[in-house]
């Protein structure tokens, strides 16, 4: 028993005619699907909204602490701003550009306190330390050498100290 190619053809072409069918039916019902998927919020989106009703509780109060309300029956335009798609869209872009700076301040600050510590002046403390009885010198040089100041002052000097820590490795390096 062969089968012949018209067979063959005829069952591709009705598997395919199936196919067309399912995905026919399936678009036809995900029309009326779509408002549900709104409902479905991510975290970020939910904590955008939360932020912005918030601020525009505290931004209603304000206004009215400040201008007080009276009622003469006429009624009154409101004074609260809504919020465009737009403006969430640029707040939510600022939050996400701020986070982004935030994680590469981190990371630039890891990459720091890493190389600090695989220097061969904190290596060599912490060998020191081992050895020794002068604890408190030794500590306060292994503060020094492999540890990052934990000041202000660190963040707006780090960029100065990244500059010397690198030329110091280049030169350890070299020799």
């Amino acid at each position: 028993m062969e089968i012949g190619t018209k067979t063959i053809a005829a069952a591709v072409g009705l598997f395919f005619l199936g196919g067309l069918s399912v995905y026919l039916v399936m678009a036809k019902s995900d029309a009326p699907a779509q408002p549900a998927l709104t409902q479905h919020k991510t975290a970020a989106m939910q904590e955008a909204l939360e932020q912005v009703r918030a601020n525009a509780a505290t931004a209603q109060e304000q206004s009215t602490l400040t201008n007080p309300v009276i009622n003469d029956g006429a009624p009154e335009a409101e004074a609260v701003e809504e919020l465009t798609h737009e403006a969430f869209l640029a707040q939510a872009e600022a939050r996400r550009e701020e986070r982004l700076i935030n994680k590469e301040e981190t990371e630039r600050l890891e990459k720091l306190k890493a190389m600090k510590e695989r220097s061969v002046e904190c290596k060599f403390w912490k060998q020191q330390q081992k050895t020794s009885s002068a604890a408190a010198k030794i500590e306060e040089k292994i503060n020094e050498h492999c540890k990052l100041p934990s000041s202000s002052a660190a963040s707006e000097s780090s960029a100065a100290s990244e500059g010397a820590l690198s030329s110091a490795l280049n030169e350890n390096i070299t020799e």
